[in-house]
């Protein structure tokens, strides 16, 4: 329908506008094609959005009809908002050429594959530096706007890290990998820790998600599960022990807000976890048992997302209504779903058990064929009889 409305026309044709101004030009005529190239900038968002979540190919492209669409930012009808709507925009476009150039996912992973995560790691931290520096000349208290951003950066260069570590189904694998893969799990676990520390962490960000959109809380969910299933894989190279209690805080902050499907698909994967009693003890004998100190990100300098932590990163957070539940003894709304759910596969091999409960495979054919979807519960999910 957009594109019956041509929409899809509306921003080149403001763009011309723009560039051709004459002396008796007025920016109020442009008002309904700033509507529509706004309206055109969300519906590409969100079709990108639908294909990741989904694994479905994204209809709408990079094209004219988004080029340069950080322009609008410099008429006069733009709105406070539209610097969030252009700035994720432009990261949307940066990952469809990074996924074209990764497809298609049934081919093996070789050097041209990591040579591509490399250019989108760099395009990744140029626009996270470019929007960045935007946002804190913007705002004088910019901090829930910059956590935006590393949050963004951060599921961006997973989901893709993903694409490239999709051959990885259980141990023996990790025992076969090349160098250059194994590196890229190890900074994948970074990264993903990285996001699930602003997440949970930060007073700002946290109170930003009760009032986040689906996909913040899919995505959230997709970094944890991944992170778990890294952690799963190569113990040794993490605190698998704290991975858990950061994914099992997430798990709550979940239970209190809508989005109770991703807190039962992150308790059931806790669950497997804890019935391997050596994995759930493991951690790594390099690790320092002491508690994480607050590392705070320089304002000035705009660092790589792999190395700076939220400005309000605090250790000590977590929601004071959940906390005064807990303290009051009340069991978060999705207890009982889980453990129904978990009795029926309690007793289920590994091989037996769907994809999205387990934490040994970082993907597969599932994951290039379903998207982030085949790491959540499914929503018409029914748990099976046991009777």
């Amino acid at each position: 329908m957009a594109m019956e409305l041509s929409l899809h026309k509306a921003w080149p044709r403001l763009l011309r506008r723009m560039q051709n101004r004459s002396s008796n030009y007025d920016p109020n005529e442009d008002r309904e094609l700033v509507i529509a190239s706004r309206t055109w900038f969300c519906l590409y968002l969100f079709e990108h959005q639908l294909s990741y979540g989904t694994g479905r190919p994204a209809i709408l492209k990079d094209d004219e009809s988004i080029y340069q669409c950080r322009l609008l930012l410099q008429h006069p009808l733009s709105i406070e908002d539209d610097m969030r709507l252009v700035s994720t925009v432009e990261l949307m476009a940066i990952r469809e050429r990074v996924h074209n150039k990764l497809s298609p996912f049934d081919g093996p992973v070789d050097e041209l594959t990591f040579a591509v995560i490399d250019e989108a790691d760099t395009d990744f931290r140029n626009w996270y530096k470019t929007w960045d520096e935007a946002f804190s000349q913007k705002y004088e208290d910019a901090a829930f706007y910059r956590q935006s951003l590393q949050i963004q950066q951060v599921h961006a260069e997973l989901f893709h890290n993903a694409t490239a570590l999709r051959g990885i189904n259980g141990p023996e694998d990790v025992q076969k990998m090349p160098k250059a893969q194994r590196e890229l799990a190890i900074r994948s676990i970074k990264v993903a820790r990285q996001g699930l520390d602003i997440t949970v962490n930060s007073p700002s960000y946290s109170e930003g998600m009760k009032y986040a959109v689906h996909y913040t809380h899919a995505t959230a969910t997709f970094a944890a599960s991944f992170l778990l299933r890294l952690a799963r894989l190569f113990p040794n190279d993490c605190d698998t022990l704290e991975i858990k209690n950061q994914v099992e805080r997430l798990a709550t902050m979940m239970s209190y807000i809508p989005g109770k499907r991703y807190a039962i698909t992150l308790q059931l994967m806790l669950k497997r976890a804890k019935k391997r009693k050596a994995t759930s003890t493991s951690r790594s004998p390099n690790i320092s048992r002491e508690a994480p100190r607050t590392i705070p990100m320089a304002i000035e300098q705009p660092s790589s997302i792999h190395d700076s932590f939220s400005p309000t990163y605090d250790p000590s957070f977590s929601s004071p209504e959940a906390v005064h539940q807990m303290q009051m003894g009340m069991v978060p709304q999705y207890g009982t779903d889980a453990e129904t759910i978990w009795r029926g596969f309690e007793m289920s091999s590994n091989e037996q058990l769907p994809f999205w409960i387990t934490d040994q495979s970082l993907g597969g054919n599932t994951f290039s064929q379903q998207g982030m979807d085949a790491f959540l519960l499914p929503p018409d999910y029914r748990a099976p009889q046991i009777w």
